[in-house]
This record gives structure tokens, sequence and C-alpha cells, in this order.
């Protein structure tokens, strides 16, 4: 895929934006010595060439449907110039880019300062003239907000909606976002080897309830892991209601009227749903042997050990239903627990295709077979709640990425 490349871009420290940019940040993403921890989601890419200054060519491997969700889910472009001259480590204490706010200090444990970037490329943006990006516990981020401390609350929890309108300073914003939590199964050996044991467990979860008490009504039931807006999602398909009799049924026909018990592994962000679903499923006999880990430990934790489900939170950077379901189903994820040979071969051809229409319709199909075949216990997407300052005008991205840009402070009369 040819690019050419905006031209008069320059990163924060004067070094000009250019192919050889390009060229450089993609070889340092493939570099395995780089340690990209998400470097199979942009492993189709063989590298860059470069045609002129402001002109290359991203080379793939394969066909690549995806290729522009890859390059906007996961490569930032760095200046080669700057890391050659100050080391590879640079960018960790002093970054530099392009965009439309420039580093300017970070104190450790309190707060990063951002200021406003005279020659970003865009002109009328940013709109303001600093970030300060504060770093405080949960329980001191509303109060911080209430008092004007701040402008902006990312994650204003639930249970601070109400005190935040009666402050009457406070507007309380709520937009969705790609984001749900997830209930892997491992559907390569007994007793999930068998459908009816998957799809007892999707009936027996009442979902509604999940929203309401994991998220406090801050969500929506999905019928699968994909959400409307994402490429690929299959608006067609119905979440599996709540029937607890059906439920039961279907572990009574396939052998296991008085249930089983499955070993759990849960990720951190995704332990107050996993209590909620085991209480759910104690309903039909399943007992959930639960073992807690961290971003930090989970690959070591899946890898070295047997599983018989995976629950995590997961956000999808790529805007396609293919981020979240590779992660936890294809067979070369380091995150899934079983292989499934046809899902694979689904996955790999709808990635391949480049037309878009024919795409999109092979990403339906494949929507529509995992939630057929109940790979996972679906549950929900996330409606993520802000608390903005009143005065402040802050649309937030459906991605949750912090894009700051185009927010402003509008003068109160």
């Amino acid at each position: 895929m040819r690019f050419h490349l905006r031209q008069n871009v320059r990163f924060h420290d004067g070094e000009k934006f250019d192919a050889e940019s390009v060229r450089f940040s993609i070889a340092r993403y493939l570099d395995v010595e780089t340690g990209f921890p998400a470097l199979g989601f942009i492993s189709s890419i063989q590298g860059a060439v470069i045609v002129d200054t402001n002109t290359v060519d991203i080379v793939t491997k394969v066909p690549d449907g995806l290729l522009l969700n890859r390059l906007a889910g996961f490569i930032v472009i760095v200046p080669s110039r700057y890391l050659k001259r100050n080391g590879d480590h640079a960018l960790e204490l002093t970054p530099n880019g392009t965009g439309p706010f420039q580093f300017v200090r970070w104190v450790r444990g309190d707060r990063i300062i951002l200021s406003r970037n005279p020659q970003y490329w865009n002109v009328g943006y940013p709109k303001a003239d600093q970030l300060v990006f504060r770093f405080l516990k949960s329980r001191q981020q509303f109060l911080a907000l209430k008092s004007g401390d701040v402008d902006i609350v990312t994650e204003l929890p639930g249970t601070e909606t109400t005190a935040a309108i009666l402050a009457g300073t406070v507007q309380v914003v709520k937009a969705p976002s790609f984001y749900t939590v997830t209930a892997s199964l491992n559907s390569g050996r007994p007793p999930l080897d068998d459908i009816r044991v998957r799809q007892a467990l999707n009936y027996a979860v009442n979902k509604e309830d999940l929203v309401r008490y994991d998220l406090r009504g801050n969500g929506r039931v999905i019928a699968t892991v994909t959400m409307d807006g994402e490429g690929g999602h299959n608006p067609r398909l119905i979440p599996y209601p709540y029937d607890l009799a059906r439920a039961k049924a279907l572990m009574k026909s396939s052998g296991h009227p008085k249930g089983f018990k499955l070993r759990v592994l849960v990720k951190a962000q995704g332990e107050r749903a996993a209590k909620i679903i085991a209480q759910y499923l104690k309903n039909i006999g399943v007992d959930l042997d639960m073992h807690m880990t961290t971003d930090a430990d989970v690959v070591r934790d899946l890898t070295t050990q047997s599983w018989d489900m995976f629950i995590a939170g997961c956000p999808d950077p790529m805007a396609h239903s293919f981020f979240i379901q590779s992660i936890y189903l294809y067979g070369k994820s380091p995150y899934k627990i079983s292989s499934n040979l046809s899902y694979d071969a689904r996955l790999e051809a709808m990635a391949a295709t480049l037309d878009d229409g024919r795409r999109n319709d092979l990403a339906m199909k494949l929507d529509r077979y995992i939630h057929e075949q109940a790979l996972m216990v679906f549950l929900y997407q996330r409606l993520k709640t802000y608390g903005v300052r009143k005065g402040i005008e802050f649309s937030p991205p459906v991605t949750g990425m912090p894009y700051f840009f185009n927010t402003k402070k509008e003068l109160l009369h």
C-alpha cells in the first residue's frame, strides 16, 4: 500500500517527518529486540520501502485487508535521527512526536505536563494551550473535579454520577466505548467441548443484572464480543437471554445435571464481573475455581498452566471485530486457552480479503459462527462515564483513547 506523506510536518524537536521516519519506525516495531508486546497484530507487515522523500510503500507478507486498522491501532512514527542521537530509550524520558501537544515535564507519581505544539500541521488545533494529567487515587478524583482542581475525570464511578449532577458545576458525559469484559472458554476439552454446555453458561448468566451491578447500569448487553460501530460487527445477532430453566435443561441433556468445577484465570479489571458471574453459574451447579492475575503476569500464567475459562477486560484500538476475537480465540494468540482450526481458517480468510464488502460479509459470518457456537460467555459493552466541569467542551472518542486535540474551555457568562 502506497502512502503519500503529509509534507512540512516536524517532530517536536524540529526534526523533519519524512519517509525515513516511517521506514525506521516500522523496522523498529518489527525487530524482536524492541520487545513490542502486540507484535503478533502487525506480523503481516514485511517492512516499509522508501519511494522518495515523501512517499513510502508498506509491504505485507500476505494480502492484508486490515492493514489500515493495524497501522491506526498500533503504529506511531518516531524520529529516527533523535533516537540514533540519544539512544533507543530516549522517548521514555522525553517523548518526541508530531502530535498537537508536546512534552514539558513529568513529575513522577503526581503529573505529566504537555503544552500546545505551535508547529502542529492541523491549523487551529489544539484548542487548549496546556494539558496536565494528574495522578490521583480514585476516591480523590471526584473531589478534585468538584472543587475545580481538575476539569475532566475519565473514569467517573457510577456511584458518583448523582453527586456530580447535584454539585451544579459538573456535567456527566456518557459515551459508548469499544470495551467489553470477555469470558473465553476452553472448547477443546470436556466439559466445554459440548456446545450445549457452552450455551447453558450463556443462558445461566443474567446479563442485564450484570450491567446493573458491575457497571451501575452503564453498559449494554451484547450478542458476541463485537460492538456497534466496529468493522465486522453483525447487528442481526440477538444476545442470549437469561433463561435458567433452559440452562438447566441443557446441562441435563449434556450429562451434567449436577454441574462441575471450572478452573478460571481472572485478570484484575475483570474481577468484579467474574464474582457476579460465579454467583449465577452456581444456579446450574457450576463452581468457578478462580485465580487472579495481572497485566504483567497474565501471559506467563496462561502459557504455563491449563484453564477452562479466562475472564478479562479488553478494549479495541483497531476499531474492528478482528481485534478482540483474535486475542481470545485465535490459535496463534498468547491469550487463547484452546484452539479451533475452523475458527482460525475463517479469521485468516476474512483478514486476507482485500475487497471491503466481501471482507465485511465474511466478518459478519464469523461473528455469527462465534455466537452460535457459544465460544465465550458473552457479556456487555461498556458505556464509559466521564465527569466534565461545566464550561469544558469535550467529545470522548469511541475507542476510549485519550484524544484532547479538540477539547477547549468555554467562557462562562
